[in-house]
């Protein structure tokens, strides 16, 4: 019996083993929140921009991404106590007795995400066929036009979130990105843009008018931008200036070149930044326009029938030649020039010999060095010369 048995244990053991639990539900995949979302004014609009969500929460690649939807609340800057007469202000238009509405509204906290939540509603979503032309460079953009104003005239403060909705989930709320719109100018008139030596110069008009036409807009500075001839710059485009300009004037030094700029008048430097729509273009063909340095240690030396030329080499980057002058003079006392005369095509090496000299003539001889694009140095002349008539 006890024989029996030991047989019998192992294969109840091997049955156990064998035995399969309940199945477990698919881990789903959910995509991680947007943390980078960024919004701008730019006129009357708002353009929000994020990274293509690429992770799950997980932390795996993201590859079904069906719609990315956009959220909105619009806040309004509360009544203060006591109240105020709904006539004071028109829609769009600023009291000024107040501070501007970015100061107001930096007195009320910004509301939470669990807040956001339960305020916000839809504006738009972005389904996926649509990526590609929701797209700058590497970010995603989508531009709304949010209301600037309550309908008694108080300012507004709009809080924006995106959601990126998977196959079968959805991701948190992104980072909530905030904007207070303020009055904004209509674009800078009258840009002009001129080459010179040192660069391009811009200058324009300051705006005088807001995009509604109501009181005079917020200007606190400039922004340049520079792109190729007949290509805007993209929305989310750096200006060329490294801080704000705060005059209507600005030099640029840009590669050589066509280029057109643009120029946009800024409400508020940010973050978020606030600034106009960019000036009508202004194109421009900046080439080099500076001369090599002259050449130095030039010579001309007699020969049997001809005269050598002979000078130290110019030290240039751009550097194509040099250009050889000679002028006749008239007498052997007191010489007097008779014309000159460029001879022949520019040279690359630093010496030359004028075999066509008539003997018995006195001449003196002048080098420039030029560069690649035609600019040439002041001449550089020798001493009358004069070849004998006889060895």
């Amino acid at each position: 019996m006890k024989k029996l048995l030991a047989l019998v244990v192992p294969v109840f053991v091997l049955v156990a083993c064998g035995k399969r639990g309940d199945p477990k539900p698919p881990v789903p995949i959910i995509p991680q929140a947007t943390s980078d979302l960024v919004v701008t004014q730019r006129a009357d609009n708002v353009i929000l921009s994020w990274s293509y969500p690429a992770l799950t929460t997980a932390g795996r690649s993201l590859t079904n991404v069906r719609r990315i939807s956009i959220y909105r609340y619009d806040e309004e800057l509360p009544v203060p106590a006591g109240g105020r007469d709904p006539n004071a202000l028109q829609p769009g238009n600023v009291d000024p007795t107040q501070p501007q509405p970015q100061a107001q509204f930096a007195r009320i906290p910004t509301i939470s995400q669990v807040q956001f939540a339960k305020l916000s509603h839809r504006i738009y979503s972005i389904e996926k066929a649509n990526f590609s032309t929701a797209t700058s460079g590497a970010k995603l953009i989508y531009t709304d036009t949010p209301p600037t104003r309550s309908a008694d005239g108080r300012p507004v403060r709009v809080n924006y979130a995106v959601v990126t909705e998977g196959g079968t989930a959805h991701s948190d709320y992104s980072n909530l990105a905030i904007l207070v719109p303020l009055p904004v100018s209509v674009p800078p008139a009258s840009l002009a843009a001129t080459a010179k030596t040192e660069g391009v110069t811009l200058n324009w008009s300051a705006p005088t008018q807001t995009t509604t036409g109501t009181g005079g807009p917020i200007v606190i500075g400039y922004n340049i931008y520079r792109s190729a001839p007949g290509q805007a710059p993209g929305e989310l485009a750096a200006p060329i200036n490294p801080s704000l300009v705060t005059t209507t004037t600005f030099t640029d030094a840009p590669p050589y070149g066509e280029h057109e700029y643009r120029v946009t008048a800024v409400a508020a430097s940010g973050p978020p930044l606030v600034q106009s729509d960019a000036s009508a273009p202004a194109r421009v063909t900046f080439k080099d326009l500076v001369a090599p340095p002259a050449p130095t240690g030039l010579e001309a030396l007699v020969e049997t029938g001809a005269v050598r030329l002979i000078w130290d080499p110019v030290q240039a980057p751009d550097l194509a030649g040099y250009r050889l002058y000679r002028t006749e003079g008239v007498g052997h006392v007191n010489i007097k020039e008779a014309g000159t005369i460029p001879l022949g095509p520019p040279v690359t090496t630093n010496s030359w010999v004028d075999s066509r000299a008539d003997l018995g003539i006195a001449y003196k001889y002048a080098v420039t060095a030029i560069d690649k694009n035609g600019n040439e140095s002041a001449r550089v002349w020798t001493n009358w010369v004069v070849v004998p008539k006889t060895p």
